[in-house]
């Protein structure tokens, strides 16, 4: 096989479509931000439910402010959005969140 010698611009054109490819992928990963307002009704569902905080932070071994701030919008984690899903019988924090954006239009 032969050394393959790249040109400056053959390098930077691979760079940038790294660079598009890793955007996209962190953006298809990120979660939907919520609202404080959409929090509270939330927290209200988990009620119905059954379900505190304190339960879901039980669970999976983090502190109830952690679900707490994730419930409020001031931080996110994967774990405690997927826990605070699965209690609501949605498949995913995003799916999750899209139909409280839909109820709300």
């Amino acid at each position: 096989m032969k050394n393959a010698t790249l040109t400056p611009e053959q390098i930077h054109q691979l760079i940038a479509e790294k660079q598009a490819a890793n955007q996209k992928s962190r953006l298809a990963r990120a979660s939907k931000k919520i609202t404080p307002e959409q929090g509270l009704y939330l927290k209200y569902r988990l009620k119905c439910a059954g379900v505190t905080g304190s339960d879901i932070a039980f669970e999976l071994g983090c502190t109830k402010q952690n679900v707490c701030n994730v419930l409020s919008g001031k931080s996110h984690s994967q774990r405690i959005e997927r826990a605070v899903a699965a209690k609501l019988g949605y498949p995913s924090w995003n799916a999750m969140v899209q139909k409280l954006r839909e109820r709300a239009a």
